[in-house]
């Protein structure tokens, strides 16, 4: 039997527009599922708006929207049932107790309350809330809220699960409960589409990433497939004593330095090991280490916006 792959999402020509103002401009997007990917920005880049579009809560100018295999113009409702939603506002009551909470929104979902309890109690024990389950969230700091709210999107069990900027203004250990989970909902096959403008945490988690800038994706695809794209990676090779040759005739040379009798040589961005290494060993210069330097992620969105994250 032959399998037709469905991406989780695929967007074409998606516009959003509030009055004279283009929040997205033409956005064309594919997330395989089972992906961890992260849509990179500043604020106002547009990250917000699609993941509202991609969730159903607010409508395109124009363009097609297609979330596993569905139509989001046509079968919004089903869409809905298989995605979750994250964002840094908190949707719970004060009043209530994280159980009282999450038993509500579990009812909003119609789900069988004796399998909504079980759910409840794994999940909160997942994110170290079972000992405050019973206390009103209102006394519950930024973190302890977020993480009960974590559980609320997880209660149905999405395929999907959107994540609007997580851990802004989260404490440490908030931060790194929340990470964990989400590594371990991708690596039980959920798709995790998350955003964020701190690129070290995209760094950290990423499988894929997006930068958006100013409403547009500018690129999208692997982390290293994006690095690799700038040709900007540098290669640095150490080399045994302090040769009165001159280094300098070596195709891609850039600098050395010289010290505590070695020498490291700099090479041009865009030089590989397999341009350099060939006439360093014909020159019979005795190689101790090569370092293999690749962009960082902000170096790349600073590439490709001319701006810093």
């Amino acid at each position: 039997m032959r399998w037709l792959f469905v991406a989780a999402i695929v967007t074409s020509n998606l516009v959003k527009e509030y009055g004279s103002f283009r929040a997205l401009d033409d956005v064309a997007l594919s997330i395989d599922q089972g992906d961890l990917f992260c849509l990179l920005g500043p604020n106002g880049a547009g990250k917000s708006t699609l993941i509202r579009i991609l969730t159903g809560l607010i409508k395109p100018t124009s363009g097609d929207v297609n979330v596993s295999g569905m139509d989001l113009k046509t079968e919004a409702k089903q869409v809905r049932e298989k995605v979750g939603l994250i964002s840094e506002r908190v949707i719970l009551y004060d009043r209530l107790s994280p159980f009282e909470n999450l038993l509500f929104f579990a009812s909003m979902l119609r789900m069988d309350r004796k399998s909504a309890v079980e759910r409840i109690h794994l999940l909160l024990e997942k994110v170290g809330m079972s000992d405050w389950k019973d206390k009103p969230v209102r006394i519950f700091s930024t973190g302890m809220k977020q993480r009960v709210n974590f559980v609320r999107a997880l209660l149905h069990e999405p395929s999907i699960l959107f994540m609007d900027e997580p851990t802004l203004g989260l404490d440490p250990q908030s931060t790194r409960t929340i990470r964990n989970m989400v590594k371990e909902l991708n690596e039980s096959g959920v798709t995790i589409v998350l955003t964020t403008h701190i690129m070290s945490e995209a760094e950290h988690i990423a499988k894929s990433v997006g930068i958006m800038h100013k409403g547009k994706l500018v690129s999208s695809g692997r982390i290293e497939d994006i690095r690799s794209s700038l040709n900007k990676d540098q290669v640095i090779v150490t080399i045994n004593g302090t040769p009165s040759i001159s280094l300098k005739g070596i195709d891609g040379y850039l600098s050395e330095s010289r010290l505590n009798g070695v020498v490291k040589i700099n090479f041009q961005q865009g030089c590989t090991i397999e341009d350099i290494l060939p006439r360093i060993l014909q020159m019979k210069l005795e190689v101790i280490d090569i370092e293999h330097k690749r962009p960082s992620l902000e170096d790349v969105f600073v590439e490709l916006t001319g701006e810093n994250s």
